[in-house]
């Protein structure tokens, strides 16, 4: 076994070392985002107005009210 076989072989246990934690991470947080959508917790507020308690009569946030009403 010469230099070069023992480079290879750190390099592969180094790459399997790397993608153990990747996957790890990715279930991770993988699991947090099942969790969250199985309580309910979407972040849909800006897309859906009536889950941030806007009301059809009052203006959207960051724009002024239309003086003529």
């Amino acid at each position: 076994m010469n230099a070069w076989d023992l480079v290879t072989w750190f390099s592969a246990c180094a790459l399997a070392v790397s993608a153990v934690l990747i996957f790890a991470f990715f279930l991770r947080d993988a699991r947090s985002i099942l969790d969250r959508e199985m309580h309910g917790h979407d972040d849909d507020a800006a897309e859906n107005p009536s889950a941030s308690g806007a009301t059809p009569e009052s203006p959207p946030p960051g724009r002024p009210e239309d003086p003529s009403r």
